[in-house]
């Protein structure tokens, strides 16, 4: 088999098992919320509804380690295709041709997603409130089956300390995957990009959009996921007003996040080619 068969065929494999993930978490949102639409035989079937809970999110978390398999297979093969210097891919794959910057992806990544995890109430850290004093029993864990917009619902909650909890939806979840690997990818792939702008050119004109991306993503969560500072910096005194003015900013955080990580590695492949090319044309020149 050639290297193009090969390249064709992880190709292939990678979109099916991509596919596979996205299918999977899609039907599992839509089964459940009809299955947790409140009506009068709701309360009977709450035991059997928190087991279902617990399938959907093992389905959620299997889907995502799908979908990122499926995606790094389609990233090795567009590495293992033949070499076209007019591909904007080529230069964002050869990027990572050095595991330097695939440890540099998966530390911001990392770190990111601890902050992102933080900032969308992901873990919750409450030092004026002792959980043990309501009546929670610590530790311990809580999953709650309904009732609430597709994506929002099972939610899984972990009180691990008596201030220290761990709350998972599975729409954040999902977000907190999605943004925190473009943030890791966007960083790693400007970290090359600077690498090689010192010996050409710099990229400073890139690097806004790529912060505009980080910024933005820290709020898709949830429209409460950001309430104490747009309450701080919107002069809100009362929690229930930020959270409905939050509302309205929802679509346009995730318009703005995921898009723009999305496009940012595109820019800077872009630049790093058009600096190639600039330096091969004057090593050209001189000889």
């Amino acid at each position: 088999m050639t290297n193009i068969e090969n390249s064709m065929e992880l190709r292939k494999s990678g979109l099916r098992i991509a596919s596979v993930g996205i299918i999977s978490v899609i039907l599992a949102f839509i089964i459940y919320s009809r299955l947790t639409i409140p009506g009068e035989h709701l309360v009977m079937l709450t035991p059997e509804l928190k087991t279902l809970a617990s399938g959907v999110l093992a389905i959620t978390f299997a889907s995502m380690a799908s979908i990122t398999y499926g995606i790094s297979k389609i990233f090795k093969a567009e590495q293992q295709g033949p070499m076209n210097s007019n591909s904007l891919l080529y230069y964002i794959t050869n990027a990572f041709s050095d595991n330097k910057y695939w440890k540099v992806m998966v530390i911001a990544a990392i770190a990111y997603g601890i902050f992102f995890g933080f900032l969308s109430q992901i873990f919750i850290y409450r030092n004026d409130i002792s959980f043990s004093q309501q009546g929670i029993v610590i530790p311990s864990i809580n999953i709650i089956p309904c009732c609430n917009t597709p994506g929002y619902v099972p939610m899984f909650s972990a009180y691990l300390t008596d201030h220290f909890l761990i709350l998972l939806i599975p729409l954040n979840i999902i977000l907190a995957v999605i943004v925190s690997a473009l943030v890791g990818f966007n960083a790693s792939l400007g970290l090359y990009a600077f690498n090689l702008s010192r010996k050409i050119q710099s990229t400073k004109k890139l690097s806004f959009i790529g912060s505009v991306g980080a910024a933005s993503g820290l709020f898709v969560g949830c429209p409460t996921c950001a309430g104490s500072f747009f309450s701080a910096l919107l002069g809100f005194g009362a929690v229930g007003e930020s959270i409905s003015v939050l509302a309205s900013f929802q679509t346009l955080f995730i318009a703005l996040s995921i898009p723009v990580l999305i496009i940012t590695p595109f820019l800077v492949a872009r630049s790093i080619r058009t600096n190639c090319r600039t330096c091969n044309g004057a090593v050209k020149s001189k000889q």
